[in-house]
């Protein structure tokens, strides 16, 4: 069958030819892979060589990408009781230790040996391919209507984990179960996929929200921002040095850009008892400044700095959830975030950096 696969360091990925998966156990199901989103994860798995902590799948020479992916259940195995053939699902990325509390407790978003692999990134295939083979538990059933933008669940359910760490984290404060925890202003820093889903869900729960990111204010994140209510907010238009004297203060922020500038800066947009969680992780080791005051404000303010990586059934469930509330409120808002469509023979132009493109995807049964 045909899948899009890499050797991770190899810098390209290719279309090839790879055997037909097979359920092998009672409680998997094979799926029809029917849309594929590609991000910057995929990207960096194609350039970074594999190593020891970034194995490729037992027996291959190559990874299938892909893990942001919709299908079709086309058959199940005699123990199968969640899905059945013929529903649309879509499939989770992480995979536990096997060791851990946490694993065994279905949440490998919180794993404490770090020994997890990822589909379509660390040591097992993607969904990038025509079928895919999983246990019913990684595989969560959606609503025909999301069929075409569901590749996005996989990008919604980072800011569905950062927003319930987020009420977590000021679940303490006497705010009489308001909104999380009685955010009333909040801040998403970036324009790509993630950060766009995080104002939107901001949005959904009724949240004051403003995005702040590099792109003019007549581009498509600040179009999709306002189209929603929020306020858009061009990075060169705030002193990152003092940044509250230009945009105010923030009960919470989501922090999607992964530059550690701009995430030491975020600090400093806290009110009293706010919340800075980090949902892109910067790439490279660098050393960032960071003034001692800020330390002293953490203290001072009652102030909460989080990561929140990618994420646990639940929150995979709620980013359905959302994704079909925000197309009823916010009609057309989700789809605009896809602006391309391609081919599985299209790969390199999938893999490349197109100008104005916010999220690709691509259809496995468009005949490329």
């Amino acid at each position: 069958m045909r899948a899009v696969v890499t050797r991770p360091g190899a810098g390209r990925a290719w279309l090839a030819d790879i055997p037909r998966p097979a359920i092998q156990r009672p409680d998997e199901a094979l799926v029809q892979m029917l849309r594929v989103g590609v991000c910057g994860t995929d990207r960096h798995v194609i350039a970074r060589p594999a190593s020891a902590s970034r194995a490729l799948p037992d027996g291959d020479d190559y990874l299938v990408l892909g893990h942001e992916a919709v299908g079709r259940v086309v058959q199940v195995g005699e123990d199968v009781r969640t899905v059945r053939v013929g529903d649309l699902v879509v499939p989770t990325v992480r995979r536990g230790c096997a060791e851990c509390v946490a694993c065994a407790e279905g949440q490998a978003d919180l794993c404490f040996t770090g020994k997890i692999r990822e589909r379509g990134i660390v040591g097992l295939h993607g969904f990038l391919a025509e079928l895919i083979v999983d246990q019913e538990d990684h595989l969560i059933r959606i609503p025909e209507e999301l069929a075409e933008v569901a590749p996005l669940v996989e990008s919604l359910c980072t800011p569905e984990k950062a927003l319930r760490r987020i009420g977590n984290a000021r679940a303490h404060l006497p705010t009489d179960g308001a909104v999380l925890g009685g955010v009333a202003r909040a801040l998403v820093t970036g324009s790509g996929p993630i950060a766009i889903l995080a104002v939107l869900a901001l949005r959904l729960r009724g949240v004051a929200t403003w995005m702040l990111a590099r792109q003019p204010a007549t581009g498509p994140a600040a179009r999709l921002a306002e189209n929603c209510g929020a306020t858009y907010v061009c990075l060169s238009d705030v002193d990152l040095e003092a940044p509250q004297a230009g945009i105010g203060a923030f009960d919470a922020i989501i922090e999607a850009t992964g530059a550690a500038e701009l995430s030491v800066a975020m600090v400093d947009a806290l009110a009293p008892n706010g919340v800075l969680d980090l949902v892109g992780g910067p790439p490279e080791r660098k050393a960032v400044p960071i003034q001692a005051a800020a330390l002293g404000a953490m203290v001072g303010r009652n102030l909460t700095v989080l990561g929140s990586v990618n994420a646990n059934t639940a929150d995979w469930q709620a980013a359905v959830t959302d994704l079909s509330d925000m197309g009823r409120q916010f009609p057309g808002a989700v789809q605009a975030i896809i602006t391309d469509v391609l081919s599985m023979s299209d790969v390199d132009l999938a893999f490349g950096r197109t100008p104005g493109q916010i999220k690709a995807v691509i259809d496995i049964d468009s005949g490329g």
